[in-house]
C-alpha cells in the first residue's frame, strides 16, 4: 500500500512530467498537419470527426477528419495542460499547471483563459452539462462553477482538516449536476450529494482506516448508473449508488498501474504504465488484454476517452508518452 507522504514518487509518469517538463520526442502520425510532440496527457472526442488531445507545456491538437489530419490549437500558456471535458460539441474546458482553466465556446478552435482564482495544479475537471463544473488538484483543491465558468469558487472541502493533512485530488466526475465522486492520492474517495455543499468519506476498500494508507485511484469514469475507479498495481473498484458504498474487484493485472479508464454502454478501456492496455465488454466483470505494437510498450499511457456519437458509432482516443495515439472506432483501435 501506498501512502499520500510519497505522492511525488508514485504520481503516474504522466503528472511527473507535467511537474518537470522534461523535453521529449515527437512523433508523426502519416498525413498529419504537424507532428504530434511531447507527452499527452488527456483527451475528448467533441463530435463524430473532431477530437482534441491536450498536453505538456500548453500544447492542444483538434482534429476535424477523424484524425486523418491535426492542427495546433494556441492555448496562450506554456503550462502544462492535464485535463479536458466537452459537454457538448462546442463548450469546453482544459484544466492544468498553475490553476489554469481554458474554455472554448467554439468547438476548440480557439481558446481563453478563466479566472480560477488558485495557482494550485488542477489535475481534473469535468462538466456535466455547459454551466455545472468541477475541477479538483494539488493540496485538496475543489473548484466548482454554475455559470460555464465566468465564476469559479472554491468549495469547501472540510475533509482535508478532518484527514490531518492537505491532499492531492487525482479525479472528478460529475453523476448529475449535483453528485460528484473525486478521488485522491491516498486511495480515499469522497461524494458529495449537494453540489459541493459538503462531502462525505466513500470508505474505499482499498484504503486501511487503522492503518491510515491505501492504494492510489488515479481516475474515475461513470456509465449508465455505475462509477468505476483504477489505479495502482491493476486496482479496480466500482459503485452502482451513486459512490456511497463500493465494490474491489479484479482487472484481471496486478502488476502494470492504470492511469485512466472510459466505459461506454457496459464496453470499456483501462490503461496505464508500459503501454497495457485492458478491455471489457461485461461492465467490468472481465477484463482482456489489448494487444498493442512494440512501440506503445515503451510508454505509458495516460488519457482514454470514449463517446457514443450520434451515429451510434462509439469512438475514442488512447493518449499517452512522446505523441503516443491510438484512434478507437467501435472494437477497432489503430494506432497512428
Amino acid at each position: 500500500m501506498r501512502t499520500k507522504k510519497i505522492f511525488l514518487l508514485v504520481l503516474p509518469a504522466a503528472f511527473l512530467a507535467c511537474f518537470t517538463l522534461m523535453p521529449t520526442k515527437s512523433y508523426a502520425g502519416k498525413g498529419s498537419l504537424m507532428a504530434l510532440s511531447g507527452n499527452l496527457f488527456a483527451s475528448a472526442v467533441i463530435s463524430e470527426h473532431s477530437y482534441i488531445i491536450v498536453g505538456d507545456r500548453g500544447k492542444i491538437y483538434l482534429t476535424n477528419d477523424g484524425a486523418k489530419t491535426w492542427k495546433v490549437i494556441d492555448s496562450k500558456t506554456k503550462n502544462a495542460l492535464a485535463s479536458v471535458s466537452f459537454p457538448d460539441d462546442r463548450h469546453g474546458w482544459i484544466t492544468g499547471q498553475g490553476g489554469v482553466i481554458l474554455h472554448s465556446a467554439d468547438g476548440g478552435r480557439t481558446w481563453e483563459a478563466q479566472s480560477s482564482g488558485v495557482n494550485k495544479y488542477l489535475l481534473a475537471v469535468d462538466f456535466f452539462d455547459v454551466n455545472s463544473g468541477f475541477a479538483v488538484g494539488a493540496d485538496s483543491t475543489v473548484l466548482m462553477t454554475a455559470d460555464g465558468g465566468k465564476t469559479w469558487i472554491r468549495s469547501p472541502f472540510t475533509l482535508a482538516s478532518d484527514l490531518g493533512e492537505e491532499v492531492n485530488l487525482l479525479a472528478v466526475r460529475m453523476m448529475d449536476a449535483r453528485h460528484v465522486c473525486i478521488t485522491d492520492d491516498g486511495g480515499r474517495i469522497f461524494i458529495t450529494e449537494d453540489t459541493g455543499k459538503t462531502w462525505i468519506d466513500a470508505r474505499s476498500p482499498l484504503y486501511d482506516e487503522e492503518m491510515m494508507v491505501g492504494r492510489i485511484l488515479y481516475c474515475l469514469a461513470y456509465d449508465s448508473g455505475t462509477l468505476y475507479a483504477t489505479g495502482v498495481d491493476g486496482s479496480f473498484v466500482y459503485s452502482k449508488d451513486q459512490g456511497e458504498t463500493w465494490t474491489e474487484a479484479s482487472s484481471g493485472i496486478t502488476q502494470p498501474d492504470l492511469y485512466c479508464i472510459d466505459m461506454v454502454d457496459g464496453i470499456g478501456l483501462a490503461a496505464g504504465s508500459g503501454g497495457n492496455i485492458i478491455r471489457t465488454s461485461d461492465r467490468g466483470k472481465t477484463w482482456h488484454m489489448v494487444e498493442v505494437p512494440e512501440k506503445v510498450t515503451q510508454a505509458w499511457l495516460s488519457g482514454i476517452t470514449l463517446k457514443k456519437c450520434d451515429s451510434g458509432t462509439v469512438k475514442g482516443l488512447v493518449v499517452g508518452q512522446n505523441g503516443t495515439v491510438g484512434i478507437i472506432t467501435d472494437s477497432k483501435l489503430v494506432w497512428q
